[in-house]
């Protein structure tokens, strides 16, 4: 890494899933955890099937462009999902999620599987590792996966408490050592009260280890970073502001995602009463602020709506999400080509892009009648739609350069 992995979790965020409805099967659950592989970049989210099935899950391998499902599998008896890590072998994904056998429906082992689409996975699956336990009494048991360092974390509780324990992967053959190099207690309610709110999932990044924890309409999402040389509080607990204005605030899920020298913290939220269940993932960033300008999203294209052809060349539309002294604005550049006579929707913003409400700038069109300028809003469905056409006035084309608003 270029710098320090203690990640600033009051500094600006962004966005990769925006209300995501896990609709490629039936499943009602919400999202529990998610992974990421680190050559891919593939985006994995864990669900459990329904409320009738604790311990049997529904992995989702997610289209970050579009935001939707492109495939999923079913691991069946391995526990809550509330927490999974990914590891790159071979050009494959494998994923480490809890093993069973149960407790209260969470799992006492970890075991890593590979993505296998379209299949159903048992425990007594042969493509399933050989399962892991910490200690002879361990149980509500999850991984995590640093894929910057090389490490698999194991939480699991004890008689004596909760624990997390940390093992060295192999960089080139992916295996783990089962001596764990260091292990953490979970700080007490006495000392730090808000770690005992209820328990979302947990991410390593080199000397830090990043905990989730909050409750569905509470509006207490925290994040809290301990250090791997103690377990002493070194950041947080803070407050997660998050995406304002979701119908459901429950926190779900952590994992690290390497971007090359950087990486980022991603936490999920379920962001829905009603089914399907939706999900959002944003990010905190590692990337350092310079002369304070952060850059949150590169350049990403803009799709246009039917009937609408987007521009080429360096007029290709794009957006992007830049900080600039503690405000995030949504940048947008090129332009469309269209033949418009009423206001509507024009093009489909991506995720990564799309705001938590209506954000609006006017930009340039042609000119007709003296009339040279529109306006353009993004709102929370990520839809842009243009304001000012009229039958007697067509717009044929639409300039997004000026467009520059505060995005939250």
């Amino acid at each position: 890494m270029a710098h320090s992995d203690l990640i600033d979790l009051a500094g600006p965020w962004g966005r990769i899933l925006s209300g995501t409805p896990l609709d490629h099967e039936t499943h009602t659950r919400a999202g529990q955890a998610m992974a990421v592989d680190p050559v891919t970049h593939d985006l994995f989210v864990v669900q459990i099937r329904d409320a009738l099935e604790y311990g049997n899950l529904c992995v989702y391998r997610m289209n970050r462009t579009t935001g939707r499902p492109v495939d999923c599998m079913h691991l069946n008896g391995f526990g809550h999902g509330y927490q999974v890590g990914a590891q790159h072998i071979g050009g494959k994904t494998y994923l480490w999620t809890e093993a069973g056998p149960l407790y209260k429906e969470f799992g006492t082992r970890v075991a890593r599987v590979p993505y296998l689409p379209g299949q159903t996975v048992t425990m007594t699956s042969s493509v399933v590792s050989a399962p892991f336990r910490p200690t002879a009494d361990a149980r509500f048991t999850a991984p995590n996966v640093d894929p910057v360092y090389d490490r698999l974390t194991v939480r699991y509780q004890t008689a004596q408490g909760y624990f997390y324990s940390q093992y060295p992967i192999d960089p080139v053959t992916g295996e783990v050592t089962w001596n764990a190099t260091r292990t953490i207690p979970h700080p007490s309610k006495a000392e730090v009260p808000t770690l005992w709110d209820t328990f979302q999932g947990f991410a390593s990044l080199g000397e830090y280890l990043y905990l989730y924890t909050g409750s569905p309409d509470q509006d207490n999402a925290h994040l809290t970073a301990l250090s791997w040389s103690d377990g002493s509080v070194v950041a947080g607990p803070q407050h997660i502001t998050a995406v304002p204005g979701l119908d459901r605030r429950e926190p779900e899920g952590l994992c690290i995602e390497p971007m090359g020298d950087e990486a980022r913290l991603l936490f999920g939220f379920s962001g829905s009463h009603t089914t399907p269940r939706e999900e959002t993932i944003c990010f905190l960033s590692t990337d350092a602020p310079v002369q304070g300008v952060k850059l949150l999203t590169g350049w990403t294209a803009i799709a246009p709506a039917p009937g609408v052809t987007a521009q080429t060349g360096a007029m290709s539309p794009r957006g992007r999400l830049v900080n600039l002294a503690g405000t995030t604005y949504l940048q947008l550049r090129g332009g469309f080509d269209c033949d418009l006579t009423a206001e509507g929707r024009f093009a489909q913003l991506p995720p990564a892009l799309t705001p938590s409400r209506t954000v609006r700038a006017n930009v340039t069109r042609n000119n007709h009648d003296g009339r040279c300028v529109c306006r353009v809003e993004a709102d929370s469905a990520g839809q842009l739609s243009v304001f000012g056409p009229t039958a007697d006035n067509r717009i044929s084309w639409i300039g997004l350069d000026n467009f520059s608003a505060a995005w939250l």
